[in-house]
């Protein structure tokens, strides 16, 4: 008889507002630190997770679909806008999505996993909603 193996949870995060690209490292004093803006966008995201999720805080290896979802630039035209939602435009512009990913990644550190080095996949994407 073989035994089901059992389905791992799934958790889905909503997060309000840009998702800001993680900030350079600074050095001062002799030590490293992150700058304040990226902390801010950090503690922004581990209050909506942990509202959201509690803090199931998962080991083992882990799979991470991301979508970032932003609106077309007001100055666009109604049909250029048009075209963006549709999917016809795509949006290219900084940040970068691997920098936006690290933001997301090490906020959720301690809360939704125990270190982001656990992700063996990862899905991303950008998109105008």
């Amino acid at each position: 008889m073989e035994l089901a193996s059992p389905i791992p949870p799934i958790y889905r995060i909503t997060i309000p507002g840009l998702l800001r690209a993680k900030g350079r490292p600074r050095f001062g004093n002799g030590r490293t630190f992150t700058d304040t803006k990226t902390v801010q966008a950090e503690k922004h995201i581990q209050h909506h997770a942990m509202e959201q999720i509690g803090k199931p805080c998962l080991t083992g290896p882990l799979h991470l679909a991301l979508t970032i979802s932003i609106a077309p630039p007001p100055s666009w035209s109604r049909k250029k806008t048009a075209d963006a939602l549709a999917g016809r435009i795509l949006p290219t512009s900084r940040p970068d999505i691997d920098n936006q990913m690290k933001t997301a990644a090490d906020a959720l550190n301690g809360i939704a996993w125990k270190d982001d080095a656990q992700i063996v996949d990862a899905i991303l994407s950008r998109r105008f909603r």
